[in-house]
C-alpha cells in the first residue's frame, strides 16, 4: 500500500502539468487574438475610405473623449481571421494627448495594439489613437486553443487513477483473504481482518496449532499493558466468523492457551473459558 501512495504522486504531477499546458495553450490563444485585432485594425486604418472617416470624426473628438465607430465594425471585422472575434469586436479612437497618453480605459478579454494615425498636413494636425477590444467568451477561446495535450494528460492521469483504485481494491481483497491449515489434511479459505489474518498466520505456524496468550499478545499488541480484556474480546469475535465461515473453532486450554480445531474435535475437548 506504501508503494501505491508513492506512485500517487505520477498522476498528480500529471494533473498538474496538463492544467498548466492548457492554462499556456490558453494564453497563446489569447495572444494569437490580440495578434489578429492589430492586424486587422491596422488595415482598417490603411484604407482611404476609413481614413475619411476618421477625418469627419475630428470635430467629434473635441468633444467626445472616446467614441466607438460602430457603423463600420461590419468593415472591421470582416478583417478579422478568427472566427470568435467577430461577434464581439469594436473600434475605439480618442485623440491623443500633449503627453503621448492615450485615454483609452475600457477593459476587455482582448485588445490590440494602440494604433496612431496623424491626419494629413492640410488639416488640423491631430494625432488619432485608435483600439480594437472584443470579448470572446472563456468558452470559446477554451474552444479555439489547442488542448490536445492537456486533454491527452487529463484522460492519462485519471486512467491512471482507475487503475490504482483498482490495484489498491485487489490488494484489500487478498489482505482479507487467508489460507488456513488447522492439519495437514484440511485447507480452508475465509476472510478475514488483516489483525485477524495474523493471528490465524501464528496459529498455522505453531506445533499442534496451539498459542499461549502471552505469546499471542506479544505479536498483537506488543506495547499495550494488560491486552488480556482485548484478547478475549478479539478471540469471540474471531470464533464467530469461524463459526459462521468454516468448521473451524478456536478453544480454551486450562485458561492459559488457545488452539484452533475443528468444530467436531471442539465439541469433544473445549473448555470453558
Amino acid at each position: 500500500m506504501k508503494g501505491l501512495r508513492y506512485l500517487l504522486l505520477l498522476p498528480v504531477l500529471l494533473l498538474l502539468a496538463s492544467i498548466t499546458a492548457g492554462i499556456s495553450s490558453y494564453q497563446d490563444t489569447k495572444e494569437e487574438m490580440r495578434r489578429d485585432l492589430t492586424r486587422a485594425l491596422r488595415q482598417f486604418v490603411m484604407d482611404q475610405p476609413q481614413q475619411q472617416l476618421l477625418l469627419d470624426t475630428l470635430s467629434s473628438l473635441q468633444s467626445a473623449r472616446v467614441l466607438t465607430l460602430r457603423d463600420v465594425e461590419e468593415r472591421f471585422r470582416n478583417q478579422l481571421t478568427i472566427l470568435p472575434l467577430r461577434d464581439t469586436s469594436h473600434v475605439a479612437l480618442c485623440l491623443m494627448q500633449e503627453d503621448g497618453k492615450d485615454l483609452f480605459s475600457e477593459s476587455a478579454q482582448v485588445c490590440s495594439d494602440t494604433l496612431l494615425w496623424a491626419s494629413p498636413a492640410e488639416h488640423d494636425k491631430a494625432v488619432i489613437a485608435l483600439k480594437a477590444f472584443a470579448n470572446p467568451s472563456v468558452c470559446s477561446i477554451i474552444t479555439h486553443s489547442d488542448q490536445r495535450l492537456s486533454l491527452t494528460g487529463f484522460l492519462l492521469c485519471l486512467l491512471m487513477l482507475w487503475g490504482m483504485a483498482r490495484k489498491a481494491r485487489m490488494m484489500n481483497r487478498a489482505m482479507e483473504t487467508a489460507v488456513i491449515l488447522p492439519s495437514p489434511q484440511t485447507s480452508k479459505e475465509i476472510h478475514l481482518t488483516p489483525m485477524q489474518q495474523q493471528l490465524m498466520d501464528l496459529f498455522a505456524n505453531a506445533p499442534g496449532h496451539v498459542l499461549s496468550k502471552e505469546a499471542i499478545c506479544a505479536v498483537l499488541w506488543p506495547k499495550k499493558d494488560r491486552p488480556e480484556n482485548t484478547l478475549y474480546t478479539f478471540i469471540s469475535r474471531l470464533k464467530t466468523t469461524l463459526k459462521d465461515q468454516t468448521d473451524l473453532d478456536i478453544i480454551n486450554r486450562r485458561g492459559k492457551e488457545y488452539q484452533l480445531v475443528d468444530q467436531s474435535e471442539a465439541s469433544e475437548n473445549q473448555h470453558i473459558q
